[in-house]
């Protein structure tokens, strides 16, 4: 059997989902593994020859270096061959955030009856669902599906930067009347685009490869009922003004991807662009906030 290549982090668990995103890339699989005792977890990428070890950490270092993490070792390790397959299936095993339940296509059947079932190939995009931000955008998205119900489902969704596709797929089967994806990379907005055909969706969703919010689909949709940002603190911040530019009176925003320490700026920039916090989600150190145009709700601490 051949030998194959293993890189490895061990971050806290606050720090999972930045570093899952900054290894996003690396070799032909990708994981995270809780290390016993609950804080810490080991994000590892699986190759097919010897890395390069100077590349690698260029590109995942930065990301450490921005969450103040210190000097951490890179592990550069090779692993007995195994049926890797199978082995990364079981990494990728169904679950369920809120009605919603995301698997992959070897758990196809699996769904328990009466659940919001997505079948998703997160391939070389970002966003399986498990993330603690993804899985509180869609704690949220299923929240104001259930709420806005009797009042026309979530109407017209944006889904800004949208790696696989996950959160637009949501909205369009939690009852969404219409949603545009959209995604600065090329190959996220492809398999964003294979993933609507995949789960039939395609008379309600839309995939476009566009940087911000200028594109001609993003802006003929506007206003919209819902727009969802999962992305980081920092351009989340930057795009505050086009963001609260394409919500409707009475719409709704959920931010996600920024961490507790980043809220207050985030919510300082919206709130200076009419914006009111309505929930907030909290997972494994990560903040997912429900924001809402024009009408000032309770806030959920």
């Amino acid at each position: 059997m051949s030998d194959v290549w293993q890189v490895s982090l061990t971050v806290p668990t606050a720090a999972v989902a930045a570093i899952e995103e900054a290894f996003d890339g690396i070799g032909f699989s990708q994981s995270s593994m809780e290390v016993p005792g609950g804080r810490e977890w080991t994000v590892s990428a699986l190759l097919h020859e010897a890395p390069d070890a100077d590349e690698i950490r260029a590109q995942v270092m930065p990301m450490v270096e921005a969450l103040g993490l210190g000097d951490l070792p890179l592990v550069i390790e090779t692993v007995q061959d195994r049926d890797w397959v199978s082995h990364t299936n079981k990494l990728l095993a169904p679950f369920r955030a809120g009605r919603f339940f995301l698997y992959g296509q070897h758990d196809r059947g699996s769904a328990p009856p009466g659940a919001l079932a997505l079948e998703i190939d997160a391939a070389q995009a970002f966003g399986t669902g498990r993330a603690p931000s993804t899985f509180g955008c869609l704690q949220a998205i299923d929240d104001l599906a259930r709420r806005r119900c009797t009042h026309g489902g979530l109407g017209k969704v944006l889904d800004l930067g949208c790696g696989s596709g996950v959160l637009g797929l949501a909205a369009a089967l939690a009852g969404a009347g219409s949603v545009v994806a959209s995604d600065i990379d090329p190959v996220a907005a492809r398999i964003a685009a294979d993933n609507v055909r995949l789960n039939r969706l395609s008379h309600r969703m839309r995939v476009v490869a566009a940087d911000g919010t200028r594109d001609a689909l993003i802006q003929g949709g506007a206003p919209y009922d819902l727009v969802v940002a999962n992305i980081l603190a920092k351009p989340l911040t930057r795009l505050a003004p086009a963001i609260a530019g394409l919500v409707a009176p009475g719409g709704f925003v959920v931010l996600s991807g920024l961490l507790a320490r980043e809220e207050v700026a985030v919510r300082t920039a919206y709130k200076a662009q009419g914006l009111s916090l309505f929930r907030r989600i909290a997972r494994e150190g990560w903040h997912t906030l429900v924001l809402r145009s024009g009408v000032r709700g309770p806030s959920v601490l």
